[in-house]
């Protein structure tokens, strides 16, 4: 039996994905997320004579995040129109909380903030019977957690 908040092996599977958008609020759990990494670029000098190398205080930057769900007609259609005209104006937040082995939420959810970068709805094709998943991607400005 799991023990909440204990620690040990996570897979994949174990993060619950939640987007809120401003205006419109929590719209719903996600599939599948992926970037948010933080990099940075480091400034480096060596100095004359063979010196030491030294490196320089540097910012940080963030990867854009994309998440993605099947596409539910009844949940999907008019969320997605609704969202299109937000694209590049709206902020929103992407959160992933860990979950347990028994899907039980624990620790402390990190969210990434920032602005909504993209919406792609789906593709769609006569000869396949593939499920139709859409996306959306936040640039991000912030994270917490």
């Amino acid at each position: 039996m799991a023990v909440n908040g204990a620690t040990g092996n996570a897979t994949e599977q174990q993060f619950l994905t939640t987007v809120s958008v401003d205006g419109l609020g929590d719209i719903g759990v996600f599939d599948k997320f992926t970037g948010g990494d933080v990099t940075t670029k480091i400034t480096k000098n060596r100095e004359g004579g063979m010196g030491v190398e030294k490196t320089y205080l540097s910012l940080q930057t963030y990867s854009d995040v994309v998440v993605s769900r099947v596409y539910d007609e009844g949940r999907d259609h008019a969320l997605i129109g609704t969202i299109n005209p937000l694209v590049g104006n709206t902020y929103a937040t992407f959160g992933q909380q860990p979950l347990d082995a028994d899907g039980v939420p624990w620790g402390t959810p990190r969210t990434w903030r920032g602005r909504l970068a993209d919406l792609k709805d789906g593709p769609a094709d006569s000869n396949s019977a593939a499920v139709r998943i859409w996306e959306l991607t936040l640039s991000v400005e912030t994270i917490a957690g």
